[in-house]
């Protein structure tokens, strides 16, 4: 069975956006991959600024930054799907986002970019909103690749976290775990992830 997903992911260290696009290929229980395309795109200063200090903001503002960043998220997953002519070849979005609030202690954590907007704007399903579930089952949110790097090494010449978006978004799809309590310390394993549906059904 071979799947195409993009990841997308936040890199604070070079303020930009990560967008890989993969052919994953599954047999059995071994998986290989094969890398089509890749970008990174530089966050505009205004944009950066925002999510920098997003964490501050009252609730309205920041519920504010999360639409508007998912917008400008899904504007550029689009542009990069119509760039290398990718339409109806895209089967899955994997939506890391811009990590704002990671609080284990109080169960909580949130990455900016609204799910919605990138799959109402590319017409793709979408998987976001990764650590939720695990920090609910009193487990830390990290390692959130942990299980996903057991199953698959990442090529050296792509974004760590965008990769694994994609594939942490396509086990969520085949409704596989893909975060162990062993690694994160949670009551159990879970299957993060919330999916939003691209296309009327």
């Amino acid at each position: 069975m071979i799947y195409r997903a993009l990841g997308l992911a936040s890199n604070a260290a070079t303020q930009s956006l990560e967008l890989v696009f993969a052919s994953f290929e599954v047999s059995g229980q071994k998986w290989a991959v094969e890398i089509r395309h890749t970008n990174s795109v530089a966050y505009p200063a205004e944009l950066w600024n925002k999510l920098a200090g997003a964490a501050q903001l009252p609730a309205v503002d920041y519920l504010q930054v999360h639409v508007d960043y998912g917008h400008w998220v899904a504007a550029q997953a689009k542009q990069f799907i119509d760039d290398h002519q990718l339409d109806y070849q895209v089967q899955l979005i994997g939506l890391m986002g811009h990590t704002a609030i990671n609080s284990p202690a109080t169960k909580m954590s949130h990455a900016l970019g609204d799910g919605a907007a990138v799959a109402a704007v590319t017409g793709v399903n979408v998987v976001s909103d990764f650590r939720n579930i695990n920090l609910a089952l009193e487990g830390k949110g990290e390692p959130v690749f942990a299980l996903a790097e057991s199953l698959l090494a990442a090529p050296e010449q792509v974004n760590h976290d965008a990769f694994y978006s994609a594939f942490f978004a396509l086990l969520r799809w085949r409704e596989e775990n893909n975060l162990h309590a062993a690694d994160t310390g949670a009551l159990r394993n879970s299957i993060g992830g919330a999916v939003w549906v691209g296309q009327e059904w």
